[in-house]
């Protein structure tokens, strides 16, 4: 049967339509781009996405599903998620020490800022075990190369300490500065976090090298990072932080294990020192001694 003329029109308008819509990307569009949703590329760029909010909850959750991955995939994420967690635990240890410090300083905050150190504290808690329990699997990593390449964004800012500490160390409230505040301390820790990763490098010259060729890291000097950051987990477990004595004794002893080969190594001589140092305060301490401090060793 012959189509109308009117028929006609409307196949020519609705074809005419499909095309616009098309060269507009709303329809007789190709399969979606992008990873494939649940696997580890998908997880890493959702801990991207995240990390640039910054949501940093969240790029942790998504990095431990895509550290899974058999694959450089795998290997950059759990690298990337140790100088998250790592970080995180500095940033959050140090603003629970500003704050208790303005107890001290001024008990007339108390009602305000303990609520803030207890959340504090437990966000260090958190991201301390969440960095010591993944050293395991970051050893494989070490020992099967000479070299780290740590490909994987860096937080905005440029790795300062917040001015606003020492307002709070004073005694004093701090409002409109908190969220702020806090942001950069926690960008901070994550610059330190990846300094002994590189072995004392500046934020700036962490910031150019992952601008041109990428961050890299002798997997000695690397392993020695590592142990620096869970002797700095140990610390805030004492009875002025965290106050756990069975974790702050177990992650110790993990940190002398990562240290111990490293002792000798003449080319982070003055980080060995301190390491040393910090180190023995650490037994005395749990032993109930009294701190050496630096002028009496």
């Amino acid at each position: 049967m012959p189509r109308s003329d009117e028929h006609s029109k409307i196949l020519t308008m609705t074809t005419l339509a499909l095309a616009a819509l098309c060269l507009l990307g709303v329809a007789c569009s190709e399969a979606p781009s992008g990873p494939p949703e649940g696997s580890p590329e998908w997880y890493m760029a959702a801990a991207v996405d995240n990390f640039a909010v910054p949501e940093y909850v969240k790029t942790v959750e998504h990095l431990k599903e895509a550290m899974k991955a058999e694959s450089e995939v795998g290997r950059q994420a759990l690298l990337w998620r140790a100088a998250v967690t790592g970080g995180l635990a500095r940033g959050y240890a140090e603003l629970a020490s500003a704050f208790s410090e303005g107890i001290e300083a001024n008990e007339v905050r108390t009602e305000d800022f303990q609520p803030m150190i207890n959340e504090y504290r437990r966000r260090t808690r958190v991201n301390a075990i969440e960095f010591s329990e993944s050293v395991g699997k970051i050893k494989e990593v070490l020992d099967a190369q000479d070299t780290v390449e740590l490909n994987f964004p860096l937080p905005e800012g440029n790795g300062s300490a917040s001015t606003v500490l020492s307002t709070v160390r004073a005694g004093n409230k701090v409002e409109a500065e908190l969220l702020a505040m806090e942001d950069q301390t926690l960008t901070w820790g994550i610059f330190g976090a990846l300094s002994d990763f590189t072995g004392g490098a500046e934020p700036s010259k962490l910031i150019a090298d992952a601008g041109a060729d990428g961050i890299q890291a002798p997997s000695n000097v690397m392993a020695f990072g590592i142990a620096r950051i869970l002797l700095d987990v140990s610390i805030m477990f004492d009875r002025e932080g965290i106050n756990e004595p069975r974790v702050r004794g177990f992650v110790l002893d993990m940190a002398e294990t990562w240290g111990e080969p490293h002792l000798e190594n003449e080319e982070f001589a003055d980080a060995v020192e301190e390491f040393k140092f910090d180190m023995e305060n650490e037994r005395r301490d749990i032993a109930g001694k009294r701190r050496i401090k630096k002028d009496d060793s």
